[in-house]
């Protein structure tokens, strides 16, 4: 079983550093969604499933790990700003 600390380090210390690369990351999740849907010619219907999928994958993948995963966790956070 996972003790309720355990759960707890699954995201990173909230630090100045977790805000400015917080920020970077919304930034980027956007770009991304717009790019997609208009330069790559997906279309916003078409860009947010296929990332409210990935979103969900990397979401389930979160859940399951025991420790604090940076690549994983950041990736959440930038598919969340793209869906």
């Amino acid at each position: 079983t996972i003790s309720g600390t355990a759960l707890l380090n699954k995201v990173p210390e909230v630090t100045l550093a977790f805000w400015v690369i917080k920020i970077m990351t919304t930034t980027v999740g956007e770009t991304v969604a717009d790019y997609l849907a208009v330069n790559a010619g997906l279309g916003q219907a078409t860009t947010r499933w296929a990332m409210l999928i990935m979103l969900i994958g990397t979401l389930v993948a979160q859940m399951r790990t025991t420790r604090c995963q940076p690549i994983l966790y950041w990736s959440t956070v930038v598919l969340v700003s793209v869906v």
